[in-house]
């Protein structure tokens, strides 16, 4: 076998093998796979920590810090084992930057950004897995921020956010989280949507304290809440009957506009879905949760684009030896 022909043979295989990160279907739909890319596609880096506008220059990070060349911390693969530590963390800056494609394995917390300036970060496209079921994959304590498309495993909240207003927290996946999905604590005018929440020990979604005039919707809750009491902040209990909960004001569970609710595997197809919590809150338009139909759309796909990949090999692999007869 000659070298270019064992060449164009390996490009192949790693071409089948891009199918485990390639079929990343709409999040906000519960026929979604999240399949997790290996740590091996990512550059090794140390943890990372950002107190400065200057830090990112002294680490090399690509861009200016303008809102059209953020600083970018992109590709890296960080494990971090220290208690109360976090793999990336950016503080008490003023610059944009952007914080993509990184695969994050951290004992305490994943991805940390607190007061940074209004509207200069964004947090897209993440793996973070916790490696002791505890703290928060992504915790942000900054306004106008951009949380998307980022898959949070293991931890005890998979999104935590705190004193932060006016984000955006859209198409995550968030998995065995062993306390609750997505926290949002005294935080005001922000929107969740197009998340999948998977089996979370208590809540999917709650808003804490204060929490106001946030909004949820079309989000998917799919077997959160696997313990009798929720206990919140060790302060707060109550029987745990819903995926939600809310003790804050004015947050509303669905879109107004459209009158789009959210997806609740529990959800029994009639009237609107209760929400736990004092603000005795509920999601006006709920939608039920089909999850044998969407499996079976789901294993379609994937095997679709497994044999139009294999075909297309195939069919390189027989024109070549063709030419070289």
């Amino acid at each position: 076998m000659s070298m270019r022909f064992t060449t164009i043979l390996l490009i192949a295989i790693i071409c089948l093998g891009g199918l485990q990160t390639a079929v990343e279907m709409d999040p906000s739909s519960p026929a979604t796979v999240f399949l997790i890319p290996c740590s091996e596609y990512y550059t090794t880096h140390e943890p990372i920590s950002i107190d400065s506008d200057q830090d990112f220059v002294d680490n090399g990070f690509s861009g200016n810090g303008s809102l059209n060349s953020p600083y970018i911390i992109e590709g890296l693969n960080i494990t971090s084992s220290i208690f109360m530590g976090s793999a990336i963390s950016v503080r008490d800056t003023y610059a944009h930057f952007v914080i993509r494609d990184c695969y994050i394995l951290s004992a305490y917390i994943g991805i940390l950004v607190v007061d940074a300036a209004s509207g200069t970060g964004s947090i897209e496209n993440n793996t973070c897995l916790s490696s002791s079921g505890d703290g928060g994959g992504i915790s942000v304590g900054m306004d106008n921020c951009t949380i998307s498309r980022n898959r949070c495993m293991n931890w005890g909240q998979g999104i935590h956010l705190n004193d932060a207003s006016r984000c955006l927290i859209s198409s995550n996946n968030i998995s065995d989280s062993t306390y609750q999905g997505i926290n949002i604590r005294y935080s005001d005018n922000n929107t969740i949507s197009g998340n999948r929440i998977l089996n979370s020990s208590q809540h999917g979604l709650l808003f804490v304290g204060t929490s106001s005039f946030n909004v949820a919707y079309n989000n998917t809750f799919i077997e959160n809440g696997n313990v009798a009491m929720y206990n919140i902040d060790g302060e707060r209990t109550g029987n745990l009957i819903s995926q939600g909960y809310d003790e804050g004001s004015n947050n509303v569970w669905h879109d107004i506009e459209t009158e789009t609710g959210n997806l609740w595997s529990d959800y029994s197809g009639n009237g609107s879905y209760a929400i736990d919590g004092p603000a005795n809150n509920v999601d006006l338009y709920p939608i039920k949760y089909q999850p044998f139909q969407d499996n079976s759309d789901t294993i379609i796909t994937i095997i679709l684009i497994a044999s139009i990949s294999a075909l297309a090999v195939i069919l390189v692999l027989i024109g070549y030896r063709r030419l070289n007869k």
